[in-house]
């Protein structure tokens, strides 16, 4: 049963973040060594993704000039990498005219031959937004309004490319608070409703008991199986509950996933045979949590119990082993847990010299895992290998 809306905690990530959106960058000293491309305060709404020559490569919101930005890095002998840095979105023109504020919940995927697809949020807008790379040149395109009256989608974007290499792109849709996935059929862009959630009415309808609106679809991430199959892990607002719709042929189903409080935020999957693994946030608890199985059949664990910790996971499979980097919100360390035989190992990766931790991603190059995020303190972007 839902936790009153009262008492719903925010993890202090989610907190410094939405907080500090006004921050002034100049304010701060950045590290001495802070990447020389990152001249703005760019790195939140990090994604990572590995191009065909086995560079890593992240799309970013650049929070000094309100905008998209993509870089490419160049690793040294040591996996140290240095940034090659493209404007994507909203930069100003070449008469120093503001195009509006773009980039935030960006989400990326390359395809086998170069071609980077991203999406975001066009804030200014209030619409989701999709950007293309081919041929080194950036296309931009309205991906979904949403639906009401007056747009307000885009909010949690995530994108994945289907089998034909198309993109595919859950959000959600403040307007009508619902989960929407949109799709490219080769010209255009066509959305659909995945999950439209239900009220919450409290079973005490006492004095201050009020019904929460249906709300789904926050903090969604959007896994394409081999077979086709499209699951999209999300929080539901009202009920406090880690939802999963699916979708296999032509219909979405939605089942449910741990219900267990107020549990859901910051979902991240990965498939393991036919077993899903998704790492999640307890709010409630402050806990970092994981769930396996499949959809209406999952067993779920507490992985650290510590304090304010488990938001902004990011799960990974390596050579069957299963691991997240997440956040300790408490100490602005980021995190690792792994998984082997059959027990659950948990260290600190980093966050002495800086408030790491935020909008993790992680990417398999050669025989080694990196991690990235935003590094709060440098106002840059933090990239190592993985211990």
């Amino acid at each position: 049963m839902r936790l009153s809306a009262l008492v719903l905690a925010l993890p202090l990530s989610a907190i410094w973040l939405q907080g500090c959106e006004g921050c002034n960058p100049a304010t701060d000293t950045p590290k001495p060594d802070e990447p020389a491309a990152f001249t703005n305060d760019a790195g939140s709404w990090l994604s990572m993704a590995v191009t065909p020559d086995g560079d890593p490569a992240i799309a970013y919101y650049d929070r000094t000039m309100d905008a998209l930005g993509y870089a490419v890095g160049t690793l040294d002998k040591d996996g140290k990498a240095t940034w090659t840095r493209e404007e994507v979105d909203s930069y100003p023109d070449e008469n120093g005219l503001n195009a509006g504020d773009s980039g935030r919940y960006a989400s990326m995927a390359i395809d086998g031959r170069g071609q980077v697809w991203i999406a975001y949020q066009d804030s200014s807008n209030s619409v989701l937004k999709a950007a293309h790379k081919a041929d080194g040149v950036w296309a931009i395109e309205v991906a979904d309004i949403g639906g009401g009256t007056k747009p307000d989608a885009g909010h949690w974007a995530s994108l994945a490319l289907d089998a034909s290499g198309n993109p595919v792109i859950a959000h959600h849709d403040a307007a009508t608070g619902t989960l929407r996935v949109s799709r490219w059929n080769g010209s255009a862009f066509a959305a659909e409703v995945a999950a439209e959630g239900e009220a919450y009415t409290p079973a005490d309808t006492g004095a201050g008991a009020e019904t929460v609106d249906a709300k789904v679809g926050e903090y969604a991430r959007l896994l394409i199986a081999a077979d086709g199959t499209e699951y999209v892990a999300y929080y539901d607002a009202a009920w406090g509950a880690l939802r999963l719709a699916t979708k296999s042929g032509g219909a979405w189903s939605v089942t449910t996933v741990d219900d267990a409080g107020d549990v859901g935020q910051w979902p991240s999957m990965v498939l393991d045979g036919g077993t899903l693994w998704i790492a999640y946030h307890d709010v409630a608890n402050q806990d970092l949590k994981v769930a396996h199985g499949t959809p209406g059949d999952f067993s779920v664990e507490t992985i650290d119990d510590g304090n304010h910790v488990g938001a902004d996971t990011a799960i990974f499979l390596d050579d069957g082993a299963v691991g997240i980097v997440y956040q300790d919100a408490f100490a602005n360390d980021m995190k690792l847990a792994r998984h082997s035989g059959g027990a659950w190992s948990v260290e600190k990766v980093s966050g002495d010299q800086g408030a790491l931790g935020f909008h993790n991603e992680t990417v398999r190059i050669g025989s080694k895992r990196y991690a990235a995020c935003y590094d709060f303190t440098a106002r840059a972007v933090y990239f190592s290998a993985l211990p």
